[in-house]
């Protein structure tokens, strides 16, 4: 399987899906049948100012975690476009604005299909993490985002998500193959469920990367429940992890304290390497989608144990 599933990657060229790319979008622009209407746009925002406070360094920092606006919305019946630029580099000292998403979506009945850069369908979207500060394996084991295709769609009560990407979140790939990544998600009386996977190739020498994860997402006491696994080949093909990962949050009027476990392991074939994390929260709801987040994290090595929590503070405001 593995061997078949390598040659028809290695097969499917960069400039094949840049082909691909150009073919879909002229079809979807070819087969509106109405003019653009550009009045169905929307404009978003999501601001995030933070504080950090690190016990083993000299100096806390106040940085711009981020500045995205987002403008979305139908262009025409069948077509939705998305392009979210993010502002937060400016504050660096190189000066830069990268691109968060930028995708054309083509809806075709039971089936949509998107292409562009996205959200890769790995493991769990970050947006539903409640702490500031993400699982250990976000960005790592997979890029998030990525230039390519998707498709999307449900079945029955399960949606799901397959995408075929160049593998490197970049639209200038380093190999000859191509990225697979999948998600499911089922909802069920007790729990959402999700698994996901992903299947390719990394770097100019193209070395095999596979990983996996699932999650529980529920509601136990009024409380919100949510654990995950993932592992596999990190993204530079160097070494195989794994995350397991726990938060327990409950809401009381605007406010939100919370409890989240963390046991991140960069390399399982290295004993004794691994770092767990507490995390002891508390969210203040400023409104529906705008909070405060006070994060105190208490970091713990296997090996030799170094003074490196953090006293973490966000704002984040989204319009």
């Amino acid at each position: 399987m593995h061997r078949s599933l390598s040659f028809l990657l290695s097969k499917f060229k960069e400039e094949d899906m840049k082909k691909f790319l150009v073919l879909f979008l002229t079809i979807a622009l070819a087969s509106a049948s109405m003019a653009l209407d550009l009045s169905s746009l929307k404009v978003n925002g999501d601001f995030r100012a933070r504080y950090t406070m690190n016990q083993n360094a000299t100096n806390d920092t106040f940085t711009v975690a981020r500045a995205r606006i987002k403008i979305s919305g139908n262009v025409t019946d069948d077509l939705f476009v998305v392009v979210q630029p993010d502002f937060a580099g400016l504050s660096n000292a190189t000066p830069a604005v990268t691109l968060a998403d930028a995708y054309g979506q083509l809806n075709m009945g039971a089936v949509k299909v998107r292409a562009g850069q996205f959200l890769v369908p790995f493991a769990y979207d970050s947006g539903a993490y409640k702490t500031i500060i993400y699982p250990s394996h976000y960005n790592v084991i997979v890029a998030d985002r990525d230039f390519g295709m998707a498709l999307l769609g449900k079945v029955s009560e399960a949606s799901f998500m397959a995408s075929l990407t160049n593998g490197n979140r970049s639209g200038a790939d380093d190999n000859k193959s191509k990225d697979i990544a999948a998600r499911v998600i089922l909802p069920t009386p007790i729990a959402e469920v999700g698994v996901s996977g992903y299947y390719g190739y990394t770097g100019a020498a193209a070395v095999a990367q596979q990983a996996y994860g699932a999650y529980l997402k529920s509601v136990i006491g009024e409380s919100d429940v949510l654990a995950e696994y993932v592992g596999g080949d990190n993204w530079a093909g160097t070494a195989k992890l794994s995350n397991v990962y726990l938060r327990i949050s409950k809401k009381i009027g605007a406010l939100e304290p919370l409890a989240q476990y963390q046991m991140y392991d960069p390399n399982t074939s290295t004993a004794n390497d691994a770092v767990n994390t507490l995390t002891i929260g508390l969210n203040k709801h400023l409104d529906e989608k705008s909070r405060l987040v006070l994060n105190y994290n208490l970091v713990g090595e296997e090996t030799t144990s170094v003074d490196n929590n953090t006293l973490v503070l966000q704002a984040q405001v989204v319009i």
